[in-house]
């Protein structure tokens, strides 16, 4: 009896809490909003932690800014966060998030900003469209040997793209391997 009562009381707070997750639910005119005002949230702190990013966004083919957050025991890891792409030539705004994957030694949570800085059509195509894989860790100085840019504080991400990560708050131990992509949201662009 008290086995079919506990089952009954468990379906019946996963039915309450996936009637009362839809209720509350956003709309994709307020995602939006969200990520919008998340993105300034994000270029401010980037902005005072790295003064010299301000002109390389002004500059830039693109950029790409991105709030996530990361938990991490044992072996494995994830990261998922979410954010805009705006593209500096075209005026073009795409809504994406990314996932992001850890193998290795995890233990923790963040919460981390991430920019993204991008140099060209090829390379913004890639990034946007989920054809770039990347891992993001902080080194001093990137460099693109073959056009020359240098980025201070940034890492290479791939031909054309560069990152710049701020930690918000959290601790995390990690040795590992990541993995991760980006891609648009289909329902808010």
């Amino acid at each position: 009896m008290f086995k079919k009562f506990s089952i009954s009381v468990i379906l019946l707070m996963t039915l309450m809490v996936g009637i009362s997750n839809a209720a509350f639910a956003e709309t994709p005119d307020e995602t939006r909003a969200k990520l919008n005002k998340m993105s300034t949230e994000v270029l401010e702190r980037m902005y005072k932690n790295f003064p010299q990013v301000k002109s390389y966004v002004e500059n830039a083919y693109a950029y790409v800014t991105i709030s996530s957050s990361s938990v991490k025991l044992g072996f494995w890891g994830t990261d998922r966060g979410r954010g805009i792409a705006v593209n500096n030539v075209t005026g073009k705004k795409v809504y994406v998030k990314m996932s992001e994957v850890t193998v290795g030694l995890n233990i923790g949570a963040k919460e981390y900003d991430l920019l993204f800085i991008v140099d060209n059509e090829d390379a913004w195509n890639k990034l946007i469209y989920g054809n770039v894989k990347f891992g993001t860790e902080a080194t001093a100085t990137a460099s693109d040997s073959v056009n020359g840019k240098t980025y201070t504080d940034a890492t290479i991400v791939s031909d054309g793209v560069w990152v710049y990560q701020v930690n918000k708050k959290g601790l995390a131990v990690e040795l590992t391997i990541k993995g991760g992509r980006i891609s648009p949201y289909r329902t808010l662009n």
